[in-house]
């Protein structure tokens, strides 16, 4: 029986370590109904608005998907900027030392500026509008350059314009505002120089011609943008289903606490990282006369009380104990690094906290209700969790035998009686069960 339970830890441990691989962008406590009615109607909003409780996760999630293709295209873009200074000195020949000095310099500046941003800025905004910003830039240059030149071939070269603005959009991943400013820009640049260099009938074709490529492409900015927002939304309603069925397998459903299976799987954990600093202890306790309460007020008043005492118990706890209910009304918890006289008092910290709890009943009756805990000490390597449960559980005995609401340190000389409580049955009956499975 006792391999049984370590080697399912073992395996469950396995899944666990698996699942610390899967980071989880929402925190447990924003699993709630009203985030899953908000994520919902994000997604069914044409523009897929990203909530403003969500907008944070939505940037986080933007700079660990998007870094990579964005360092890559702006290098992409900058090393081609620098390339077409050999289209230059075949078309605009008497501009061709200010084209290599000018495209020299920007990319030293845009090398530097790009280093350091990737490097030091966690802001994918930021990131996202490098290349819109270094194309009006780019696109600065390449204006000036033809304003100046009297070659008769800039007419034509004009037209080449419309890589900038492809570029300016095409690339844009999270915002698509400001790649509309900077598409905004680089088109008056372009129109400016178009009314300097062409007539108005040329004029008018080159606007008829790169109408619909501006167009194109801030389509395909809003598509890429949209794009986004929607994968994130879609991601993060994965990511709250998977959480939640993740926090259902683990917690009982009532109390909001640890279920068995949960608790089992970190015990074994916690008790074999030995040696330990100090000693582990173990409390198991139940309500005295539950089924009495349950017969005299009704089964909605029971789970109302088991509520009160998990919560009652949850605050006494410290954040590295591991509190589970373990089954009908019994409860146990592991508390590591505790010496068996602070174990002791925790658990009568507990006993008496309960003690002092009560409700009403629908006639207005004050319900009162008390617990019984048996304390069981791990002293060796070679005690696995089995027993360090059986032991609690006839100390709990020992406790019920003894008048109940008290708390019973387990001794060696406890002999176990025949009669044991519903969680150890249950303990032991799954154990064995899986043990036969196994053989």
């Amino acid at each position: 029986m006792s391999v049984d339970v370590r080697m399912s830890s073992r395996t469950d441990s396995s899944v666990q370590g698996k699942n610390k691989n899967q980071t989880h962008m929402l925190k447990l406590s924003e699993c709630d109904l009203a985030n899953r009615a908000v994520i919902e109607d994000a997604l069914a909003d044409p523009y897929a608005r990203i909530p403003l409780q969500f907008r944070a996760y939505f940037l986080k999630h933007q700079y660990a998907h998007q870094l990579p293709y964005l360092r890559q295209v702006n290098y992409i873009a900058q090393i081609t900027f620098l390339l077409y200074f050999f289209a230059d000195i075949f078309i605009i020949p008497d501009m061709m030392f200010w084209s290599g000095l000018s495209r020299v310099a920007m990319i030293i500046v845009a090398l530097i500026v790009s280093f350091y941003l990737f490097k030091y800025k966690k802001d994918i905004r930021m990131l996202d509008m490098i290349l819109p910003v270094g194309t009006v830039c780019c696109t600065a240059i390449w204006i000036g350059l033809l304003l100046f030149s009297n070659s008769p071939f800039v007419t034509s070269y004009i037209y080449g314009a419309a890589i900038f603005i492809l570029v300016a959009n095409v690339c844009v991943q999270t915002q698509f505002k400001p790649a509309l400013y900077c598409s905004a820009l680089i088109t008056t640049f372009v129109y400016v120089a178009v009314t300097q260099l062409l007539a108005w009938q040329q004029a008018l074709i080159f606007v008829i011609v790169s109408i619909p490529v501006w167009m194109i492409s801030i389509h395909m900015s809003w598509n890429n943008t949209l794009n986004a927002r929607r994968h994130f939304l879609r991601t993060l309603l994965d990511d709250w289903n998977m959480h939640t069925l993740k926090n259902l397998a683990h917690t009982d459903e009532l109390t909001q606490l640890y279920n068995r299976r949960q608790f089992v799987q970190m015990a074994e954990h916690r008790i074999h990282e030995w040696p330990t600093p100090a000693s582990t202890c173990l409390l198991m306790f139940d309500v005295d006369h539950f089924k009495k309460i349950n017969d005299s007020y009704g089964h909605d008043v029971g789970d109302q009380v088991l509520k009160l005492i998990a919560e009652t118990t949850r605050k006494e706890m410290r954040h590295k104990d591991v509190l589970a209910r373990f089954g009908g009304e019994e409860f146990i918890a592991l508390l590591s690094e505790t010496q068996i006289q602070d174990a002791m008092l925790i658990a009568e910290r507990i006993r008496l906290s309960i003690q002092h709890q009560f409700l009403h009943d629908r006639a207005d009756h004050r319900i009162q209700f008390t617990v019984s805990i048996g304390v069981s000490q791990l002293k060796s390597h070679t005690q696995n969790l089995s027993e360090l449960i059986k032991q609690a559980d006839i100390a709990l005995y020992r406790a019920k035998e003894n008048g109940r609401n008290r708390v019973e340190r387990y001794d060696p000389t406890m002999k176990p009686e025949r009669k044991t409580t519903r969680a150890w049955k249950s303990f032991t009956h799954k154990t064995s069960g899986d043990a036969k499975l196994e053989n």
